[in-house]
């Protein structure tokens, strides 16, 4: 259930019309609220604050005009904020494009034009066609008037914002921020089944030698956005099964594959039993035409990989934009490193195992960051070298030998691309001098067996 409900909030978190919707909601209802008051009466106890308009007409007339212009702000900042999307799609990536939309900044900014333009709008309804001589709305003119006023230091703002928000360090920081969250929320849901499961180093069965009669066969093709593990795990309990996973959230599937298997716990398990134990398990694997970052930690280690590879294309040449999405990354896979086994396993309140998963692991999620910024700055010693360097952060705080081993051989493989394609020497012997200290790193003696189990 939780998995569904994070794929709903991803949704509504990244759409640009759901804060404009609650904004203009909220303006309408402010302008009913408004002109309900008796307005006469706080004329006469605010007669410095309110407007002193006497007649209605001119009132009215005033706030068609700031509804004219403010309708005219939100068309400008809305062809500023396509712009900056087709230039983000254009330079960084159309994933880009994702972050953009949900930028809390950005929806604010255009729901406040949408929100003062409802209360306007409201206002003016609620006023009619009443004569000259009908009671003047002082206090709804004075609202409109300051919404007015504060929408246009909003356009200011919003404006220097987006400028801010196209700069390449600032998206890369943006987005690194959110691959630190996502990984540390995953750490928070995983990290009990994935030490289970390393306890007891767990193995997953291969696809081809599950039975026909056992198989979990998906129904649809498209990409697996989540699993609803909590889910899978009390189904398996309630029809006595042990059911085993060989997919993880960012696959590609395809209707008919095999992911899975339901194993009886007890002989004479009824078919029909199974039938629905797999029907089950398949509404609990939700199935999409596009991965999500909030469920999918390599896909939102893929975005900073995906302005790397931009900036090394050569229309664009910018090796110091891939620079720093590497030493970003290399900021974020520390976290990773607590997943560091490829399994998880999940147990009932009757110590049974109920469910075993694919996960993703540190030696996954290092591929996903390294090896495709590796193969496109293959003749670029000033990318090669960061990344070596980073690699020998991260071997200091590698918390298995698995990892380290992990380490050295994106180590030597940067070695040998540099052997092959730099052809400069001095900087050939600078990328495998910073390789060659990944490789005979040495752990302290005084830092093992003394490593926090996080």
């Amino acid at each position: 259930m939780v998995q569904r409900l994070i794929r709903v909030w991803e949704f509504l978190a990244y759409s640009l019309w759901l804060s404009p919707l609650l904004f203009a909601v909220g303006g309408a209802a402010i302008a009913v609220g408004v002109m309900a008051l008796p307005q006469d009466w706080l004329r006469d106890i605010l007669p410095e604050i309110l407007p002193g308009f006497s007649d209605i007409d001119t009132v009215r007339s005033l706030l068609e005009t700031l509804l004219a212009t403010l309708v005219t702000m939100t068309t400008f900042a809305l062809s500023i904020t396509m712009v900056v999307l087709t230039l983000a799609a254009g330079s960084l990536g159309p994933r880009m494009i994702r972050n953009f939309m949900g930028d809390t900044k950005t929806q604010n900014a255009l729901g406040i034009f949408v929100g003062s333009i409802l209360f306007l709008i409201t206002s003016l309804v609620m006023m009619g066609s009443n004569p000259g001589s009908a009671p003047v709305p002082h206090l709804a003119t004075t609202v409109g008037i300051a919404l007015f006023v504060i929408s246009v230091f909003v356009l200011i703002l919003f404006v220097h914002h987006l400028g801010r928000s196209i700069v390449a360090d600032e998206v890369i920081q943006r987005v690194g921020k959110n691959l630190e969250e996502t990984i540390q929320s995953a750490c928070t849901t995983l990290s009990e089944p994935i030490k289970a499961a390393e306890k007891a180093q767990s193995r997953l069965p291969d696809p081809q030698d599950i039975a026909r009669d056992q198989a979990i066969c998906i129904g649809s093709s498209g990409y697996v956005q989540g699993i609803d593990y909590e889910k899978i795990c009390e189904i398996a309990k309630g029809t006595d099964t042990r059911i085993s996973l060989v997919i993880r959230a960012g696959q590609h599937v395809l209707a008919g594959d095999i992911v899975g298997q339901i194993d009886p716990a007890k002989d004479g398990t009824s078919t029909k039993n199974i039938d629905q134990c797999h029907a089950d398990i398949l509404d609990a694997i939700m199935i999409g035409t596009h991965r999500t970052a909030m469920l999918d930690v390599e896909f939102a280690l893929r975005q900073l990989v995906e302005v790397a590879l931009r900036a090394l294309s050569p229309g664009i040449n910018d090796p110091f934009t891939a620079i720093a999405a590497v030493y970003r990354l290399g900021r974020a896979l520390p976290h990773a490193m607590q997943f560091r086994y490829p399994v998880g396993i999940w147990i009932d309140d009757s110590d049974e195992v109920r469910l075993k998963a694919l996960l993703s692991d540190f030696d996954g999620m290092l591929g996903a960051a390294y090896d495709q910024i590796r193969q496109s700055a293959a003749s670029k010693p000033d990318v090669l070298l960061p990344m070596a360097e980073v690699l020998e952060s991260l071997m200091r705080l590698a918390h298995t030998d698995q990892q380290r081993d992990t380490l050295r051989t994106h180590a030597r493989m940067i070695a040998s691309m540099a052997e092959r394609n730099v052809p400069e020497e001095n900087d050939r012997k600078a990328v495998l001098r910073a390789a060659t200290r990944v490789l005979h790193h040495q752990e302290p003696a005084n830092n093992r067996g003394c490593e926090k189990d996080t």
